[in-house]
C-alpha cells in the first residue's frame, strides 16, 4: 500500500484522538518502518490492517467504522493531490463515475505499482448510482468513505447502501448511492 496512506492515517489519528494515541499504537502494532512512512513507498498492507484493529480496541470503535471515518478525511488529501485533473468536474455523480477510468489511470501512471480497486458502474431507474467495488484488499468500507467524503465535499447529501459484501462472501461489493435534494 502506497505510503501517503499510512501518512494520512497517522495524520488522521493525531488530528481526532491526540499523539499519545498514535504513540500507543506505534508501541502495539511495532511497525517494520518505525511509524516513519514516505508517501511513494509501498507498505505492507497487514500493518494499516494492525493499526485499525489495535485502533478499534483502544476507542471501542468497530474496525469498519474506523475505516470509513479515516475514508471521509483521506478523500479531502487524495483529491488534492490526484495527479489527474478533475477541478472542471463539478456534481459528485460525474466525480464519480470517473474514478475508474480518469483517476485511477492517471495514478497509475504516476505510481505503476499502486494496486488500486476496480469500479464498475450502473444507474436504477430512480438516478441511483450502483458502484461495483472489487479488490483483493477488500476495503469497501474506506471506500464508504472517500464516497462521503466526496459528497462533502460537493455539497451533495446522500446516502449508501451496501447489499452485497465481499466480506460476507460475495465476488464484488455494491454501494447503492442515492442522491438527496
Amino acid at each position: 500500500m502506497q505510503g501517503s496512506i499510512f501518512t494520512s492515517f497517522s495524520e488522521m489519528v493525531i488530528d481526532k484522538m491526540g499523539m499519545p494515541v498514535w504513540n500507543e499504537l506505534l508501541e502495539k502494532v511495532k511497525p517494520s518502518s518505525e511509524g516513519v512512512y514516505t508517501n511513494g513507498m509501498q507498505y505492507d498492507d497487514a500493518e494499516i490492517l494492525a493499526y485499525v484493529s489495535e485502533l478499534s480496541i483502544i476507542t471501542k470503535i468497530d474496525a469498519p467504522t474506523l475505516v470509513r471515518t479515516f475514508g471521509e478525511y483521506l478523500f479531502i488529501l487524495l483529491y488534492n493531490s490526484s495527479p489527474a485533473n478533475v477541478s472542471h468536474i463539478d456534481n459528485l455523480k460525474d466525480f464519480l463515475t470517473c474514478i475508474d477510468g480518469v483517476i485511477h489511470k492517471e495514478v497509475k501512471r504516476v505510481y505503476p505499482d499502486a494496486y488500486l480497486p476496480s469500479f464498475k458502474y450502473d444507474e436504477t431507474p430512480d438516478g441511483d448510482l450502483i458502484m461495483f467495488y472489487k479488490s483483493k484488499r477488500k476495503l469497501c468500507h474506506l471506500s464508504e468513505g472517500l464516497i462521503t467524503g466526496a459528497a462533502n465535499h460537493f455539497k451533495q447529501s446522500i446516502s449508501i447502501k451496501h447489499p452485497e459484501c465481499m466480506h460476507d462472501g460475495a465476488e464484488k461489493c455494491k454501494l447503492v448511492i442515492s442522491f438527496e435534494d
